[in-house]
Order: C-alpha cells, then sequence, then structure tokens
C-alpha cells in the first residue's frame, strides 16, 4: 500500500501494514479490489389477487333452509382454524348446488377469495393430480410460475404460505373421492373454511381433521313439486293441481330427475305434469325415460357410482338389488355376501341410507337401478324368503310358546329376545317376501308365513295386511292339494276377517269352512285321536264358529261352540288349548251376563294353565277375569288379577291388551289419582284391535 497514505491510518487507528491472506490452494490470478457495485433486477412480488371461482348458480334453488343453516353452523365451527364441511350425499341429490348456493350467499364474509375445483376430472382424464388443482390456486392468486415447483408436497407449502396472511377465504372442491385429495388443499388463512362436496362420506376427514359431515337427503315432495313449479311456470301447473308434487314422489326428491323432468316440460309446452307422471309410472322403464338430449343422465350418475364400488360391495349392492323389501337390516346384508368392510362401502358411497340403528334402504331410484344391475336372482330371492320364513317362525316360537301349528316347525334353539318387535320392525320386508314366494308359486312356504304370522297380528293390528297374507296362504294351501292346511288358512282368514270388522264376510266364509272340516273328521275318524294334527285343526274351526257367532250377538251358540272345541282339545289332550278355550268360554259368558260361570270357566283355566308353561294365555285369562269380578261386584279380586296380568302384559308389547287391563284396573282402584294415571297409560297405548 503507499506510503503517502500511513499518515491517514495512524490518524484513524489503523495498522500500518494491512496484509490480506488467502487460505487453501488457488488457481489463477487474484485480484484485490476496494469497491464492488452489482446491479441486480428486483425480486418479483405475487400478484395481489383476490379470486372469485365459484361458478354460477344453474336453475333454480328450493327451499334447503335446514340444510343452508347446518352448513352455516358447521362452517362456523372452527377456533381460529379452518373450519371443514363435507357435505355427501347421493348423486344428482343437490349437493353441489347447496355449496354453490351458500358460496353465493357468503361472498362478502370471505375477503381473501374463493376458490374452486372440480376433482372428478383427475378421475376422468383431465388431469393428472391434487398438484394440478394447487398449482391452479397458486397461479389463481398471483404465484409466478418459475415458483411453482412440480412436487404435490412443495406446492402445498407454498399454497399454506401464500394464504397465511391473507382474511378468510372459502375452497369449495366438488366430487371429491378421497379425504387425502382435500388435506394438501387446506389454506393458511385463519378463519377460512372448506367444502369438500362427495358422493362418498368422508370418513377419514372426519375422524383426523375434525370435518363436520352434512349428509344432504333428496327433496320432499312439496320441495319438489316447487321446483317443477318454478322450472315451468306456466297454467299446467295450475291447472294440474297436484301432479308437480307427484311428479316430485316418482322422482324421489332427487333434483336432478326432477330438472329432467322440468327441462322436458319446458320443452314440451302441450304436455301435461299428469301424462309426464303416467310414463314414470312404470318402474321397470322409469331410469330409461329420464333422459335429456337422449341420454340417460340419471342413470349415468348411478353407474358412476357402481362402478368405483370395490368387488365386495358391488355384489352387496346387486344382492341388495334382487330383495323385493323397502329396507333391510344388517343381518340380511351377511346374508348376501359376509364379505367385511361391504355394507360400510356403499354407506361410504352414499349408495344406501341409514333409516335407523342397523337399518337401511335405497334411494327410490338408487333401487330401480341396484334391480337393473341385479340380473337373473330367482335362487337369491328364495334365500330371501326361506330366511324370513325361518326368522317368522322362531318369533313365533318366542311370542306364543307351543300352540296349534300345522306347519309343526321345530322350536328353535335360540329365540329373540324382542321377538315381537322384531316382527313389527320387518312387517313390510315380510309381507313382500311372502308377495315374491307367491308369485313364484312357493305355495309350501307361502302358507307356513300366513300361520306364523299369527303372533304379529294378534298383538299388533295390521287389519288390510293380515287379509291379505291370509288370502294368500289359503290360495297357496289349495294348490298344495293339502287340506288340513286349507283348513288352518281357512280359519286364519275368517279371523282376519273378523280382526278388519267385516263379521258378514266372515259369516260367508263359515259353510265351506265347515264342511272341509267335516271331511276332514270324516277321513280321520277310525285314526287314534293323539297326534292328528285334522283333530286340532277342527278344533280351531269350531272356535271360530264361536268366535263369529259371538260378534254376530249370539251368545249362547258361541257359549256351545266353545265347549265342544274344549272338548275336543281334552280329548287331544292339548292343555294349552284347553286354557285358551276356556278363556273364549269365559268371555262368551261374560258378553251373555253370567259372570259367575265366566268366574268359574276362567279359575279352570288357570288351574290347567297352573305353572306358567304359557305366560300369555295366562295373562288373558286373568284380564277377563278381572272384569267377571268387577261385575260381580268384587273389585278387590279384580285389582289383583288385573296387577298380575299386567306384569305380563307390560313386557310383550301387547299395547291392545294392556290398555284394555289398564281400563279394567282404573275401574276397579278406589284411588281417583291412580286410576287417573291407569287411564292415562291406556291412552298413551295404541287403541285396542277387537278382542277374540
Amino acid at each position: 500500500m503507499p506510503d503517502g497514505d500511513d499518515a491517514e491510518r495512524r490518524e484513524n487507528g489503523m495498522p500500518d501494514t494491512l496484509t490480506n491472506t488467502m487460505r487453501n490452494a488457488v488457481a489463477g490470478v487474484v485480484v484485490q479490489a476496494g469497491t464492488v457495485t452489482a446491479n441486480l433486477p428486483p425480486v418479483a412480488q405475487p400478484l395481489a389477487l383476490v379470486p372469485r371461482q365459484i361458478p354460477a348458480e344453474s336453475g333454480e334453488f328450493v327451499n334447503r333452509v335446514k340444510e343452508l343453516a347446518l352448513l352455516e353452523s358447521a362452517a362456523s365451527s372452527g377456533t381460529g382454524g379452518t373450519a371443514l364441511v363435507v357435505v355427501s350425499g347421493i348423486g344428482g341429490v343437490g349437493k353441489t348446488g347447496l355449496g354453490v348456493h351458500w358460496a353465493h350467499r357468503t361472498r362478502d364474509r370471505f375477503g381473501g377469495g374463493q376458490l374452486y375445483a372440480d376433482l372428478a376430472r383427475l378421475r376422468h382424464g383431465g388431469g393428472t393430480d391434487v398438484a394440478d388443482v394447487l398449482g391452479g390456486f397458486l397461479r389463481a392468486l398471483g404465484a409466478r410460475e418459475e415458483w411453482i415447483d412440480p412436487g404435490i408436497e412443495e406446492r402445498a407449502a407454498l399454497f399454506r404460505t401464500l394464504t397465511a396472511d391473507r382474511s378468510p377465504m372459502l375452497v369449495l372442491l366438488d366430487n371429491v373421492a378421497h379425504a387425502a385429495q382435500v388435506e394438501s388443499l387446506l389454506p393458511g388463512a385463519p378463519g377460512s373454511v372448506v367444502v369438500a362436496v362427495s358422493r362418498r362420506r368422508l370418513t377419514g376427514l372426519v375422524t383426523r381433521r375434525g370435518a363436520v359431515p352434512l349428509d344432504l337427503g333428496p327433496l320432499d315432495d312439496a320441495e319438489g313439486g316447487l321446483l317443477i313449479e318454478r322450472m315451468v311456470a306456466d297454467r299446467r301447473v295450475t291447472g294440474e293441481p297436484g301432479a308437480a308434487a307427484e311428479l316430485a314422489r316418482m322422482c324421489g326428491g332427487l333434483p336432478i330427475a326432477l330438472r329432467v323432468c322440468g327441462a322436458r316440460l319446458v320443452t314440451r309446452r302441450r304436455q301435461g305434469i299428469g301424462r309426464l307422471s303416467a310414463e314414470l309410472a312404470d318402474e321397470e322403464r322409469r331410469l330409461e325415460r329420464l333422459t335429456a338430449e337422449g341420454k340417460p343422465v340419471v342413470e349415468a350418475v348411478f353407474d358412476a357410482a357402481y362402478a368405483d364400488l370395490p368387488p365386495e360391495a358391488a355384489a352387496l349392492y346387486r344382492g341388495l338389488g334382487a330383495f323385493p323389501g323397502p329396507d333391510f337390516s344388517a343381518e340380511l346384508c351377511d346374508l348376501v355376501t359376509g364379505a367385511d368392510g361391504a355394507l360400510d362401502a356403499l354407506l361410504e358411497s352414499s349408495l344406501l341410507e341409514e333409516v335407523d340403528e342397523d337399518r337401511y334402504r335405497f334411494h327410490d331410484l338408487v333401487r330401480l337401478h341396484a334391480q337393473s344391475v341385479a340380473g337373473e336372482s330367482r335362487d337369491l330371492r328364495r334365500r330371501f324368503v326361506a330366511w324370513y320364513l325361518r326368522e317368522v317362525q322362531a318369533a313365533d316360537w318366542a311370542v306364543l310358546g307351543r300352540r296349534l301349528r300345522v306347519s309343526a316347525p321345530p322350536e328353535p334353539p335360540v329365540k329373540r329376545a324382542d321377538a315381537l318387535g322384531w316382527l313389527e320392525r320387518e312387517h313390510a320386508n315380510i309381507l313382500a317376501v311372502v308377495r315374491t314366494a307367491a308369485a313364484e308359486r312357493w305355495d309350501d312356504l307361502v302358507w307356513r308365513f300366513t300361520e306364523s304370522l299369527w303372533a304379529l297380528y294378534d298383538g299388533h293390528a295390521h287389519p288390510a295386511d293380515e287379509l291379505e297374507v291370509a288370502r294368500l296362504g289359503l290360495a297357496s294351501a289349495r294348490h298344495a292339494d293339502d287340506d288340513v292346511a286349507e283348513a288352518r288358512m281357512h280359519t286364519l282368514l275368517v279371523r282376519a276377517l273378523l280382526r278388519g270388522g267385516k263379521v258378514d264376510e266372515a259369516a260367508a266364509e263359515l259353510p265351506a269352512l265347515t264342511a272341509l272340516s267335516d271331511a276332514i273328521g270324516a277321513r280321520d275318524s277310525g285314526r287314534p285321536v293323539a297326534g292328528v294334527p285334522g283333530l286340532r285343526v277342527q278344533a280351531g274351526v269350531v272356535e271360530a264358529v264361536g268366535i263369529v257367532r259371538q260378534r254376530e250377538g249370539d251368545h249362547e251358540a258361541a257359549i256351545a261352540a266353545f265347549h265342544r272345541s274344549r272338548d275336543i282339545n281334552a280329548a287331544l289332550m292339548n292343555w294349552r288349548g284347553i286354557a285358551v278355550h276356556s278363556y273364549l268360554l269365559g268371555g262368551a259368558l261374560i258378553a251373555a251376563g253370567r259372570h259367575a260361570q265366566a268366574v268359574t270357566q276362567l279359575e279352570f283355566g288357570l288351574r290347567v294353565d297352573e305353572g306358567g308353561a304359557d305366560p300369555l294365555t295366562d295373562a288373558k285369562i286373568r284380564t277377563r277375569l278381572g272384569e267377571a269380578y268387577l261385575a260381580l261386584g268384587r273389585p278387590g279380586d279384580a285389582s289383583e288379577e288385573l296387577t298380575r296380568a299386567l306384569a305380563t302384559l307390560a313386557t310383550r308389547d301387547m299395547p291392545a291388551r294392556e290398555a284394555r287391563a289398564l281400563e279394567l284396573l282404573a275401574e276397579a282402584t278406589e284411588d281417583e289419582e291412580a286410576a287417573a294415571g291407569y287411564l292415562r297409560r291406556a291412552k298413551a297405548l295404541r287403541p285396542p284391535a277387537p278382542e277374540d
């Protein structure tokens, strides 16, 4: 360094000599410079863009007030972080419409912007993976292309970075297939909301991310009718009152189906709404008629959902399509396929609705689609019928114990604890499988159903269905050329007519029934009494005659018939039959005003049934005995018997009989407050069915 600078260095406190040292090996020329100045281009900053990507609403949006409120509540559930909502439901139910409508309503709430992506393109060849969606979001937020790394993790990190300091954002993701797709698309802005729309329930988001599930169901008939009215908007709506609501029922309240119908009515100005409903009345062709521009729009939605199912779930879907009933239990699903997870897969895909604990059903249009892919399934339908018959017979045993059964099913080793409740829950399905068996001419199964369903119809009133089942049973017994079964079915038909209040029709059946009974008796007259089913059937026929006569007001004829039917059971040493017919005889004597004799016969019936072998018959006898005691001015004895009867009836799910015992107990007690309580309990139960 030049010597002239020495004074300046000393003045500034610097040493006389400066030395620069280069460490390590150096190749080439080393130049020492004073000041280096560089002119670099400015670092590019992201554009301050506020994306508004929500699609325009398509067509009319009807009602959904409750669902919008639920979505609003769910979207407000975040605690400073990002709220995540999963809107799930069957294809075409209006999930996207709900999300889009809510997004437009809440636009001003999301100052950081609203992002939208349809993830269906990832599954149908329009894109590669979620990284593409992230790339689109990043560009919408103003990121330069050179910043966008090809890796999904890097893109997700940049997405969170660019959104972290923004005002709250809305991200609406349509047609989500898997939870993992959503987890990479969560923004970093506090107070943001992500709405994931999917046919699947995306339970992974609920468990891992605390997402709020919102299961969207179809429109009800009124809402669906309103959608049609708004689309058509002409005099056809006012000129055909109720037609729009009926069309909505045909479409199962599914908006996509309703819009197809509305579009057809708009383009065909001369077609009436009722005529379109008539075209859709044929269930076998309903899906193919719900077309737009010649394409099966609704069926295509279900085809896509079915194609996405794993093999075991697809097999269950087809199997349940062959089931004739309106809903099904987990037990029935196991009968179709024992594969683990198949039922859960159908629920996850929104192809099944959960209507109660372990109870499921198809949406009406999904059911038609499942039937269409079920194919030839006669063997499976036979399995359904046989399974239900076995379960109905077991329930009959559990409710009524040993009794007259021509079909003589073996006593099941295991009985349902809630047998009568199970029969009631499955009633619609049982009726459907009985109809199926009758249509297939499986006569040996049909009349056995009729006999075993006595347990249900004796405890719960279904008069129209009982009558239908009795007629089907009688026809099947005749087809099977089984006169004993025919007599039994004919007896049950008379009882069904009586329970439905058709006394004259029941009486009109008696000549043919008694003639058949007499023919059976003549045929079996030379055979040993014990173990002859025809004689027990004869006792049932005479019993039916007695009940008809009592309903007609001919109490003396009824008393004579019940004496005779009891004598037949005595000859057979059928102790339960003796007790039952003592009960009937006691009722006829009460109706005739012969209360003391009624007490004698009813007390005899109790002694025969002593030991509690048949608790239900015991309770029925004690109820009638209480009634007779009341008529004789013995309220204390009446109260004792009725209290004992109620101890059994209250556990049997037989509301009509329980209500009758409570009303009598209210009459027997002197405590007005207690009596009022008994009457309130009786009123809360279903109205009593006609007594036998």
